[in-house]
């Protein structure tokens, strides 16, 4: 773990603790070869990714092999680090990257591109493939975005194109094996090459003429194409389900992948190309992976993860069983990429009968033509049953996405999203819809490959008039940021030559590119000008003929298939679903491989009712916040104390109406870095138990600094005390002479940008210094002075440098 001092400067440190439960930590030195496997995003992104977490779980339940985890910094751990001169640590073991054997960054969307240079650099490895020697570790990529992996070939030694769970650990395997023979690097990687679908980029030279992408030359006999590694059963690599449950997250819940890849055959959608054919889990095994996650987690959600988990042909069958298995705990199931067309009154009532998340539907255009022309099958009639049985069943918000930028799209498409939106809008009373835009980005792989990309002015111009159109009550519009998905375009479709503009953008500032708040267009346009790059050029049109920077890829769909259905396309021809209809011949499917679906009926038996909400008793639990429990702030202790009693499997007390919680009640929030010997919150639950066992069952589950003092049965939460003793370490500093003066005189404080006076001597009493440490009892209502305020006042401080010291609360 990063030092103390470092952990109370940064924003959110609980990004860098590590020890979340779950989280697997093996002995360093009988680890034969030690995986770091790196997300480069922050850690709530990361950490709600299922790919690397399916990974990490593989590798660390096999003997021999080691997997740690990292993720980008944010931009003030960062500075930190480079300041200090200190390296980007592992989260497990507190190691340097460059300490592993395999560092693993996934290339998961291309905005992240940056990242890997942030991660390299911090961690001393030389981010060009080229510079690295002998004893720095392997760099391995994967992830969604090696679909064209050459803007970014040159910072990885080895990218796996294609499904990971086997591939990784015959990986792991050929390093062990180069490892024992005592294994010079080029050997390592002409190893690793003979593993389908792993692709050294150092094995292809690029070949331009006059700055025109003429193709990439094989340099190894044998070696010109790499064909996309394919697992034709997704239950046949076992691993425990006990996923790490993150400390704070944007998709907090359990993901259950139900099935992988699909056939519908959107012909805009990169995700159906590379994760041809459909492989469905068994309801059996989905319920096995639920009931072992839940149990080890304590989340109070599941989702069901699919390009389209409506197309799932068991589904009804499954979220029925999920409803009798986990509603008594009020476990929610969310669905959430569904068509539009998959959305029935079985599903959708099993649905409704718990906590009611969000629901997305994606028309993906306004107008039926552009729909043929993107193969996209549903109709108005479909959203519009769907959406009214949403609202009958007490849905009150819709989620609808769009594409503008489309292949053969005009303003009257666009007109036709906005009078599609209002429509419904009209029909399907008490519904709110919002409409999320993005700009469509011509992917590798897909049948508009070779189709060009609208521009920024055009973008803009296309965003203004549905802006326009979209003003009135009980709708509102989101889009993507322009800039963002013009980068995304560029680095999507681009050549190695990209490479040079990622370290000159990220030399000039450019981290975390896909958070709004952090892009910085500017340094991108900046570095391709540096290094003499149209990235506009880019997005322009590509002739069949022409060379692509990803041919050397082959993800399963012929080029004839891709080229066949761009025609249909411009034809606003619609192509069927080979899962229900006759085989098009893509290519994917082989002797091995193949679309492997598990229907179920779904059971007759009535869906059982769910148990009482009342409360049977409450319990006060005095507990200790100290350690690293003291970077916990209020929202995150209310989720680990959740989590925590439902792994303990206390009868939670749950609250009525469509978003049922547990019954919690937390004293005063204590600001973020202020360790307490003495915080207080209380639980409801459904029956009664003796409270040493409510106790010793929540003490046992609490992660490491967290720890229950005592339990006691009372009536009703109790008011929150009106003042706390608490105690900071002065190291070295001592009260000034003035104090009583100092105490009288006004003080300021700012509240939600707004700056106030208030008297410290009517909010803090019995200032004391005792054995090098500092004491004073501190009024608490809403209002006055936080901790640090007061200490930063007495001691002659910032509050910056103030928050730095170590504070508690005693009492």
């Amino acid at each position: 773990m990063y030092p103390l001092e470092i952990l109370l400067k940064v924003k959110k440190p609980v990004r860098y603790l590590g020890g979340e439960v779950n989280a697997a930590c093996k002995p360093w030195e009988e680890a034969e070869v030690r995986f770091c496997l790196v997300y480069p995003d922050l850690y709530e992104i990361g950490m709600s990714h299922v790919g690397l977490l399916l990974l990490y779980l593989i590798l660390n339940s096999r003997e021999g092999f080691l997997a740690d985890r990292a993720f980008a910094p944010g931009r003030d751990l960062e500075a930190e680090l480079r300041a200090r001169g200190l390296p980007l640590l592992s989260l497990e073991h507190g190691r340097p990257l460059r300490d592993f054997d395999v560092v693993g960054i996934s290339y998961p969307y291309e905005l992240c591109a940056a990242n890997i240079v942030t991660v390299l650099e911090l961690s001393g490895i030389p981010p060009l493939s080229k510079d690295r020697r002998e004893g720095d570790p392997l760099i391995l990529g994967g992830g969604s975005a090696m679909a064209n992996p050459e803007p970014v070939a040159d910072f990885y030694d080895a990218i796996l194109f294609g499904d990971g769970e086997e591939a990784l650990l015959e990986i792991a395997q050929v390093v062990r094996d180069w490892k024992t023979a005592g294994g010079t690097r080029a050997e390592l990687l002409e190893a690793l090459s003979k593993i389908p679908g792993l692709y050294v980029p150092s094995f292809f030279r690029p070949i331009y003429e006059k700055g025109v992408f003429k193709g990439l030359e094989p340099l190894r006999p044998g070696y010109e194409r790499i064909r996309r590694r394919v697992i034709p059963d997704l239950d046949s690599v076992p691993y425990p389900y006990r996923p790490p449950v993150p400390w704070l997250a944007t998709h907090d819940r359990l993901s259950l992948e139900i099935s992988r890849g699909c056939t519908r055959g959107c012909r805009f959608c990169q995700a159906s190309s590379l994760y041809r054919p459909v492989r469905e889990r068994s309801v059996e095994r989905l319920c096995e992976l639920a009931e072992e996650g839940l149990r080890s987690t304590g989340y109070e959600e599941v989702s069901l993860l699919s390009l389209s988990a409506g197309d799932y042909t068991a589904l009804e069958a499954l979220v029925r069983e999920l409803y009798r298995r986990f509603s008594a705990e009020r476990v929610a199931v969310s669905l959430p990429s569904i068509r539009v067309g998959s959305l029935t009154e079985g599903i959708l009532e099993v649905l409704s009968r718990l906590r009611r998340t969000g629901l997305t539907l994606a028309p993906e255009a306004g107008t039926e033509r552009l729909r043929r022309v993107i193969n996209k099958d549903i109709s108005e009639e479909e959203l519009f049953r769907g959406a009214e049985l949403a609202r009958v069943l007490g849905w009150r918000d819709l989620k609808l996405y769009f594409m503008i930028g489309l292949p053969t799209e005009t303003d009257e498409d666009l007109r036709a999203i906005a009078d599609l939106v209002h429509r419904l809008r009209r029909q399907v009373r008490d519904l709110f819809v919002t409409a999320s835009v993005s700009t469509f980005v011509p992917k590798p792989h897909t049948p508009f490959q070779w189709e060009a990309q609208i521009g920024l002015s055009e973008t803009r111009r296309r965003l203004q008039l549905l802006r326009g159109l979209l003003r009135s009550r009980g709708t509102r519009l989101k889009w993507h940021k322009p800039e963002m998905s013009f980068l995304e375009g560029v680095l999507s479709r681009g050549d190695r030559r990209l490479c040079r503009v990622i370290l000159e953008a990220h030399a000039l500032g450019a981290r975390l590119d896909g958070w709004t708040e952090e892009f910085r267009f500017e340094a991108w346009l900046s570095a391709a000008s540096k290094v003499g790059l149209d990235l506009e050029a880019f997005l322009s049109a590509r002739s069949p003929e022409t060379p692509l920077p990803w041919d050397h890829l082959d993800c399963g769909l012929s080029r004839e298939f891709l080229l066949a259905e761009r025609a249909r396309a411009l034809a606003q021809e619609s192509s069927p679903d080979c899962r229900f209809a006759r085989c098009l011949k893509c290519g994917v499917c082989g002797k091995e491989v193949k679309n492997l679906l598990r229907p179920q009926e779904p059971s007759p038996e009535p869906l059982p009712e769910l148990p009482p909400a009342e409360v049977a008793a409450w319990y006060r639990v005095g507990y200790r916040k100290v350690g690293p429990a003291r970077f916990f702030s209020q929202l995150e202790l209310s989720r680990i104390f959740e989590r925590a009693a439902r792994r303990a499997a206390l009868p939670l007390a749950f609250t009525r109406g469509f978003h049922p919680h547990p019954r919690f009640s937390f004293g005063r929030a204590l600001p973020v870095g202020i360790a307490s010997e003495a915080e207080v919150m209380y639980l409801a639950l459904r029956e009664t138990l003796p409270p040493e066992e409510v106790g010793v069952r929540l003490d046992k589950e609490l992660p490491e600094g967290l720890s229950v003092r005592e339990v006691q049965q009372v009536e009703a939460p109790e008011e929150a005390p009106l003042e706390a003793l608490f105690e900071v370490r002065l190291s070295g500093k001592s009260l000034p002479k003035d104090l009583r003066a100092r105490l009288e005189s006004p003080l300021k404080v700012f509240r939600k940008g707004r700056e106030r006076e208030v008297r410290p001597a009517e909010w803090v009493r019995q200032v004391e210094v005792r054995e090098g440490t500092l004491r004073f009892f501190l009024r608490l209502e809403p209002g006055g002075p936080r901790p640090a305020e007061v200490v930063a006042y007495l001691l002659g401080l910032s509050v910056e440098e103030a928050a730095t010291y170590e504070m508690r609360r005693l009492a």
